[in-house]
C-alpha cells in the first residue's frame, strides 16, 4: 500500500476553510467552525450540523490540523463509495435548499472521505460519505467492512442530469476545439484521417506498416471476447453512460494512464481521481453517441468510446476502458470501428481523434495514418450541424428559429473570414 500525509485544512476547525478548493462548483466554500452549539443556523455548515442526527463538530476546543493518510489501493468497493458521493453532486440541481451541496461538489473532499485511512469517525468527510452511502443502501456493508454485493440494476442505472439537445451541443464544443474554428484562440494540434477517398476500411489498413496491420487484425480477433452496443445520447434524457458501470471504467483508465505517465505515486493517484470525476461528469453532459464494450462472459461494461459528428467530421471525443480491456486491444478496435463507419457514411470526410495528452500518443496515432495538424479546422469541416440518427432527440421549443439564426451567424462569420483573408 502506498500512502502519504495529505493535510486536510480542516474538517471542523475554527476560522478555517474546508479543504483547499471546490472543483465542481464556482461557489466559495463556507467557513467551518469548531464546537457549534448555537440553535441559530446561519451558515450552510450550521444547517447541515443541525439536521444531522449525529453531531459533526469536534470535541476538543481550538483549531486543529489533521494529516489524512491516502490509501492508493483502488478497489471496486472504493470506486462504488466514490460514485455514491458523485451521485450526490448530480442530485445538486434537484433541491436548491440542500445545504450539503457545497461539500459534495468538492473533489478533494470526496477523495479524502473515500481513500483516507485515518479520518475520525465523527469528521465531516466521514459523515458526508455515510449520508451518501445510506441513500444507496450501502451504509451497513461499509460500516461492517463487508464487500459490497454486486447489484446489476444499481451499477447500470443512469443517474445523469436530464439535459436538452442544445445544452448538450453547447457542452460539447469546448472539448471539440470550437475555440479554434471560431477564431477565438489556437488549440492543440488534432490527429486527422481523411477518409473521403476510401471505399472500404481495407483501403486504410493496407498502406500501414506490417506491425500496425497485425495489431488491427488482433483487435478484430479480440472482438469475439466482447460485444459492442451503440447507445445514442438523447437530448431530454440522462446520458446512457451516466452509470457506475461506466464511472468504473473512467476511474481505472485515468489511474492507469497517469501512473504510466508520472510513475506510481500518491500525487499521480489523487490527480487521476480528480481528473476521472471531472471527465466523467463532463462526458455525461455532452452530445453524440456511445459505443459501449461489454465482456461476453460477464456482460460487464469494460469500456466505451464517445463519438460526436458535426459538419463533415466525426470526432473520437473520449475513450475510457478498465484494466481488462486495456490488455485486449479495445482502443484499437474502437478506432478500427470508427474509421469503418466513417468510410461507409457519405456525410463524413474526416475522422478526428483530437489532441493527445503526450507526444507518444500523437506518434501512435500517426502510425495509423492520423496526421497531427496545427490548422486542423482547414482540413476537418465542422461548419455544419451536429449529426444525429432519426428521432434521437426530443423536440425543443424554438428549434427551427434557433437553427435559422445559427446558420445566419455562420454565414456572417464566413463572410468576415473571407474579407480578412482578402
Amino acid at each position: 500500500m502506498t500512502s502519504f500525509a495529505l493535510l486536510l485544512l480542516p474538517l471542523l476547525l475554527q476560522g478555517q476553510h474546508l479543504f483547499t478548493a471546490a472543483f465542481l462548483s464556482s461557489s466559495p466554500l463556507p467557513i467551518i467552525n469548531n464546537g457549534i452549539r448555537s440553535s441559530t443556523c446561519n451558515s450552510p455548515q450550521q444547517q447541515l450540523l443541525s439536521k444531522s442526527s449525529t453531531a459533526l463538530f469536534a470535541v476538543d476546543e481550538g483549531p486543529q490540523e489533521i494529516a489524512v493518510t491516502i490509501n492508493t489501493t483502488l478497489t471496486d468497493d472504493k470506486i462504488k463509495n466514490l460514485f455514491a458521493w458523485v451521485k450526490c453532486a448530480f442530485d445538486d440541481g434537484e433541491d436548491k435548499n440542500r445545504v450539503d451541496a457545497y461539500y459534495y461538489n468538492n473533489i478533494e473532499l470526496a477523495i479524502a472521505a473515500v481513500f483516507g485511512d485515518n479520518l475520525p469517525s465523527d469528521s465531516l468527510p466521514t459523515k458526508l460519505l455515510e449520508m451518501a452511502l445510506k441513500k444507496e443502501g450501502l451504509l451497513e456493508q461499509y460500516q461492517q467492512k463487508e464487500a459490497i454485493i454486486e447489484d446489476e440494476e444499481w451499477e447500470e442505472a443512469c443517474v445523469g442530469d436530464v439535459i436538452g439537445r442544445r445544452d448538450r451541443e453547447q457542452a460539447s464544443l469546448g472539448a471539440m476545439g470550437a475555440a479554434q474554428w471560431s477564431g477565438q484562440w489556437m488549440t492543440r494540434p488534432h490527429s486527422l484521417l481523411l477518409v473521403q477517398n476510401y471505399t472500404t476500411v481495407d483501403d486504410w489498413i493496407k498502406p500501414l506498416k506490417r506491425k500496425r496491420r497485425e495489431t488491427l487484425k488482433r483487435a478484430g480477433r479480440e472482438a469475439q471476447n466482447f460485444t459492442i452496443i451503440t447507445k445514442p445520447i438523447r437530448g431530454g434524457h440522462p446520458a446512457p453512460h451516466s452509470s457506475y458501470a461506466h464511472f468504473r471504467c473512467v476511474v481505472q483508465h485515468e489511474v492507469r494512464l497517469l501512473s504510466k505517465m508520472y510513475g506510481a505515486s500518491t500525487n499521480a493517484f489523487v490527480n487521476a481521481l480528480a481528473e476521472a470525476i471531472s471527465r466523467y461528469i463532463g462526458t455525461t453532459r455532452m452530445a453524440g453517441v456511445i459505443q459501449e464494450y461489454r465482456d461476453v462472459s460477464t456482460n460487464k461494461v469494460i469500456g466505451f468510446a464517445h463519438e460526436v459528428s458535426k459538419g463533415r467530421t466525426t470526432r473520437g471525443q473520449w475513450f475510457y476502458c478498465d484494466d481488462y480491456a486495456a490488455k485486449h486491444y479495445v482502443w484499437f478496435h474502437s478506432v478500427l470501428d470508427l474509421v469503418r463507419r466513417a468510410i461507409e457514411d457519405d456525410r463524413i470526410d474526416v475522422v478526428d481523434l483530437g489532441p493527445s495528452g503526450s507526444d507518444a500518443f500523437t506518434d501512435l496515432k500517426a502510425q495509423y495514418g492520423f496526421e497531427a495538424v496545427v490548422d486542423w479546422p482547414a482540413v476537418a469541416d465542422y461548419s455544419g450541424d451536429f449529426l444525429y440518427e432519426k428521432d434521437q432527440n426530443e423536440d425543443e421549443i424554438g428549434d427551427d428559429m434557433i437553427r435559422m439564426i445559427e446558420k445566419l451567424v455562420e454565414r456572417q462569420a464566413a463572410r468576415d473570414k473571407r474579407r480578412k483573408s482578402d
